[in-house]
């Protein structure tokens, strides 16, 4: 059985991976925010992971990842 990854268009890849980095650089803003840090190569650290974590689960889940992330949120 095909995974539903295996289906998408590449456009669609692209959109999926970069809406993911997007929610990714928003839950790395909100946790520098939160803990005042001012270590430059933690936040580096702490967004570059959170773009990968949150585009490639984006990707790989899609829909199913942001019903998730909305009922994470409300």
């Amino acid at each position: 059985m095909d995974t539903e990854e295996e289906m998408l268009s590449e456009p669609e890849k692209i959109m999926r991976f970069g809406c993911g980095a997007l929610l990714g650089v928003f839950i790395a803003l909100l946790i520098v925010f939160k803990f005042m840090l001012s270590n430059f190569g933690l936040i580096t650290a702490i967004v570059v992971v959170a773009i990968f974590v949150c585009g490639v689960l984006a990707l790989k889940y899609g829909d199913e990842f942001w019903r998730e992330v909305k009922d994470w949120w409300y």
